[in-house]
């Protein structure tokens, strides 16, 4: 059978398939997801000798009903590997299909040949809202069968018991997902006076009065970071009014920051307590200093490893302990695992550097785990949780949903938090 499938007597006379790969190519890449409809899917069973392209709106094609082309994935094709699960759920939602390949292992797509038509098409029209409809199908086809010769010998590595990919591609890959679908409101003045000169192309992330962040989940540490389009998300600048254009759709912000956070997760790991006092509180009255200088000598100790003046002092001496049996593990069995991460010994890794790494995972499943309570709380409630930044969350809240709601949401972070409120992201202020 010819490749280019165009028509539903085609569609019919194919599969079914095994398990296979699948990319879903949108209008244009450059665009964020939520903003662009899907133009092609190329798809392989990993079996067979070559693939195929579904057509569902493109210049050269007839279209198919991506109703039709939906049911024939789900009901002719076993696991569906892709490369960005998060992202396809946009345009496909059936999160159960689907099989993240970079979670198994990130390929190197340095490695695909360049389709010289496809590299022309985004350079000169990286901003044309169908310029894959543009590129000749021949050409996403041929693009596709090159990515496929790379990432074939990874999806052979994959295996259904690991834990640690079954959080990922689960967890971990929903939770992030729908944070980012919901977008963030913004003042349109305030934004073309704060990000006009930054951002490439406002429109591959900006629709509707609404800006969408992307977060990346392929990271070392598995600590999601979220820049996207010139904007860092993760560290909006607290000083210079950009800030203030992030407003509402509902009535205010709500931001919840959990207290002293990694250490009150180490003290998880070394089974101290802070209770609901405050962290440094407690570590200043331990070392004889202020809660500030407190703060200060912590972090110092946490991430640059514990000097020899504290290492008996209680807090930091199991510090030492936990450092010393994390990285005993790590060179006997050649690796060290989380709930979300292996780190595999490496050379230049050391003993304060793999904590930190920890830490860090061990903060993202942690708050995995927080966020998923939260955004099952909120279905079917106005109040949107829509930005998350490592130990603090974001809701646009709504006064329909009453008071009872900020308060059981406290109760589910389960840890001592700062919680403000404002009318912009700038504004918040300490309720």
């Amino acid at each position: 059978m010819f490749y280019i499938i165009e028509k539903q007597d085609q569609l019919s006379q194919l599969g079914p398939f095994n398990d296979c790969f699948v990319q879903f190519i949108q209008q244009n890449d450059n665009y964020h997801p939520k903003l662009s409809s899907l133009s092609l899917i190329y798809v392989r069973d990993i079996t067979q000798h070559k693939g195929y392209i579904l057509c569902l709106d493109h210049n050269e094609s007839f279209s198919l009903s991506q109703d039709e082309v939906f049911d024939w994935l789900i009901q002719n094709t076993q696991k569906i590997f892709i490369l960005n699960k998060k992202e396809a759920l946009y345009h496909f939602p059936h999160a159960d299909k689907l099989y993240d390949i970079n979670f198994i292992e990130q390929p190197d797509l340095t490695k695909v040949i360049n389709i010289p038509a496809v590299t022309f098409y985004y350079q000169h029209h990286p901003a044309s809202p169908i310029v894959n409809k543009l590129i000749p199908i021949s050409k996403h086809y041929e693009e596709n069968e090159n990515i496929f010769s790379v990432i074939f010998p990874i999806i052979q590595q994959y295996r259904s018991n690991n834990a640690v990919y079954a959080f990922n591609n689960g967890p971990l890959t929903h939770t992030f997902h729908q944070i980012e679908s919901q977008g963030i409101k913004v003042d349109k003045q305030c934004f073309i006076d704060c990000y006009d000169a930054n951002l490439l192309h406002p429109e591959f992330s900006l629709a509707k009065g609404k800006i969408y962040s992307k977060y990346n989940l392929y990271t070392l540490t598995g600590r999601p970071s979220n820049t996207y389009n010139g904007i860092n998300f993760a560290a909006l600048n607290k000083n210079d009014g950009e800030r203030k254009c992030y407003i509402p759709e509902n009535d205010m912000f709500v931001e919840y920051d959990i207290q002293g956070y990694h250490p009150r997760l180490i003290g998880e790991m070394i089974n101290f307590n802070f209770g609901n006092e405050n962290t440094y509180e407690v570590l200043s009255k331990l070392l004889g200093v202020t809660a500030q200088e407190a703060k200060e000598l912590t972090f110092k100790q946490l991430y640059g490893g514990v000097w020899k003046d504290y290492r008996d002092q209680p807090f930091f001496r199991d510090i030492v302990t936990l450092t010393d049996n994390i990285w005993n593990e790590y060179q006997y069995n050649g690796h060290y695992s989380t709930r979300n991460r292996i780190f595999i010994r490496d050379a230049e890794m050391t003993q304060s550097k793999l904590l930190n790494y920890i830490i860090q995972s061990k903060e993202t499943s942690t708050n995995v785990s927080i966020l998923n309570n939260i955004l099952n709380y909120l279905k079917n409630k106005k109040t949107k949780l829509i930005l998350y930044v490592y130990d603090s969350i974001l809701l646009d809240y709504s006064k329909e949903d009453n008071k009872q709601l900020l308060t059981d949401i406290k109760n589910m972070i389960s840890y001592p938090v700062n919680i403000k409120q404002g009318n912009t992201y700038h504004g918040l202020n300490k309720i």
